[in-house]
């Protein structure tokens, strides 16, 4: 039986939808109604359904926000909205969050309403197939082959084994046309400043299993903190739209952007080739943007050389300009001028940047404590724009000695402790390393260097500490529901919480609950 909860203020609608039905006959059950968002989604925190019927329009919370927080909780959720000609706005709005279609109410008839219903109980079944199929497919021998074949690879990669068709570890289709693909997540550094490597190394986890499920061959690994390696066949050189369509629909699914670098190889003796390569293609993002996906360029060998060859810059008219007060932006231009020619790859970019940041530093003495920080900015740019935009930043801040001149138990420790009380008091909200850098006047970047200096963590890190901790207490009073807990302890994510929750405790959060529920302690 499929379960329908249905959400309207007037008591006639939710009746008359109740009333005009054979709910048993379709194969689904009326589990109960209510009046309000608010008192609905109370019962979806304690049990689950199917389908959802609800009006736009509402006291305490509308269907609008009732369908967002619903999804959240049961993403494979049918959501009907019934509404008036004048909330039509509303409508177009509950679709664009997920609803899966609308009623109005002065038209509603049984025929329409069963015909909706059925539709939704059709995807329902659809999907529910889906997931039994990707079930079994994980406790298939395919799925454990495509594993090991992972595992295999990774070894070969970390190890920089050769490959050979001796070895009998390979499927055939390795010795033919494949294609490498280095795939990594964009604004890496925002997502882990957010949320924590934590967050990001489950969204990688989350990436990889999907490879699995859409791409019917191949292998996906986890490369670095944010980049994945992926092989696939190449069939007749379709391997490129493959992982476009592939790479397109998990950006718009997961509300994420990637850029990749392909290779293709032929035969299992280039695999270790094949990961260079992509990932050498992967780093044109720098300089063309992120998003793309880029194949490895064939380039004269004369060229190649030279992007292998390090060939110093005489950067001394870049100091004069410094010194004798041109435009910051002049001076960047000159530099840019080198690193657009294609001579340089990324990491030669940036560490020329740091060099260019040092020289200036050496003239401005007072500033030096900040260097290390200051490059090591540089040097997590995703772009030659991003670059670019910051060094002229950090540039004109020391000409121009906008730096504040705080001391480790001097003005910075009050200003941290003024955040650290700030943070105690909000931590359950939505807060970032932005927002509270803005309540204490300091910049972003030099709110983050304070704060460590100060506590010896990441302002992510602590956040997520206090929010766990009070998770604990909360999960220690036996009337507080898993899913009010995460929100209550400023887990907006309940199925993250539950992750990181068992990461830093090694327990879940129900697990902790039955273990100290009874004396209703928490450990810290």
């Amino acid at each position: 039986m499929y379960k329908v909860l249905i959400v309207d203020d007037e008591a006639v609608i939710r009746n008359g939808i109740s009333a005009i039905i054979d709910w048993e006959k379709e194969g689904m059950l009326v589990e109960d109604h209510y009046a309000n968002g608010t008192e609905a989604l109370a019962a979806m925190s304690e049990r689950s359904f199917d389908i959802l019927i609800t009006d736009v329009k509402m006291p305490i919370m509308d269907g609008i926000q009732l369908t967002k927080r619903a999804l959240e909780l049961y993403p494979w959720l049918k959501v009907i909205l019934i509404s008036h000609y004048s909330d039509f706005e509303y409508v177009k709005e509950g679709l664009k969050v997920g609803a899966a279609d609308y009623l109005l109410k002065l038209t509603l008839n049984r025929d329409e309403l069963l015909a909706v219903l059925r539709r939704c109980v059709s995807l329902l079944e659809e999907e529910r197939k889906r997931a039994l199929e990707l079930n079994y497919f994980r406790q298939s021998a395919a799925y454990r082959k495509r594993k090991g074949l992972e595992q295999e690879i990774k070894r070969r990669i970390v190890q920089k084994r050769p490959s050979s068709l001796a070895t009998g570890w390979a499927p055939a289709w390795m010795d033919r046309r494949y294609a490498c693909v280095y795939l990594t997540l964009d604004k890496a550094e925002e997502w882990i400043e957010n949320y924590g490597y934590l967050y990001v190394h489950f969204l990688l986890e989350e990436i990889q299993e999907a490879f699995y499920e859409h791409i019917a061959e191949g292998a996906a690994m986890l490369a670095a903190d944010s980049s994945l390696f992926l092989v696939v066949p190449d069939n007749e050189g379709d391997s490129e739209k493959l992982i476009l369509e592939w790479k397109s629909a998990l950006e718009a699914g997961r509300g994420i952007s990637t850029s990749a670098g392909t290779a293709v190889k032929q035969g299992i003796h280039h695999l270790l080739m094949g990961f260079s390569d992509s990932h050498s293609a992967c780093q044109r993002r720098f300089f063309e943007g992120l998003g793309g996906l880029y194949p490895m360029k064939v380039v004269e060998t004369g060229v190649k050389a030279c992007k292998n060859t390090y060939i110093p810059n005489d950067w001394t008219l870049f100091f004069e300009m410094i010194r004798s007060g041109d435009p910051v932006s002049s001076a960047i231009e000159l530099a840019l001028e080198r690193w657009k020619n294609g001579t340089l790859n990324p990491e030669q970019v940036r560490q020329e940047a740091c060099e260019l940041l040092a020289g200036v530093h050496h003239l401005h003495p007072d500033s030096r404590w900040l260097l290390p920080h200051r490059q090591d900015m540089l040097l997590r740019t995703e772009t030659l724009e991003q670059l670019s935009s910051y060094l002229m930043g950090q540039l004109e801040e020391i000409r121009q000695s906008l730096m504040p001149a705080l001391a480790d138990n001097g003005y910075g420790g009050q200003l941290i402790t003024k955040a650290l009380e700030y943070i105690s008091a909000h931590y359950t909200e939505n807060l970032t390393l932005r927002s509270v850098a803005d309540i204490v006047h300091l910049s972003k970047s030099y709110f983050s260097l304070y704060f460590k200096k100060q506590t010896g963590r990441n302002f992510i890190d602590y956040l997520i500490e206090l929010r766990i901790r009070e998770a604990k207490r909360l999960l220690a009073q036996n009337d507080i529901r898993i899913y009010d807990v995460a929100g209550a302890s400023g887990f907006k994510d309940v199925k993250y919480f539950g992750k990181a929750f068992k990461k830093v405790t090694g327990l879940t959060p129900l697990e902790y609950r039955e273990k100290h529920q009874v004396t209703g302690s928490y450990v810290n």
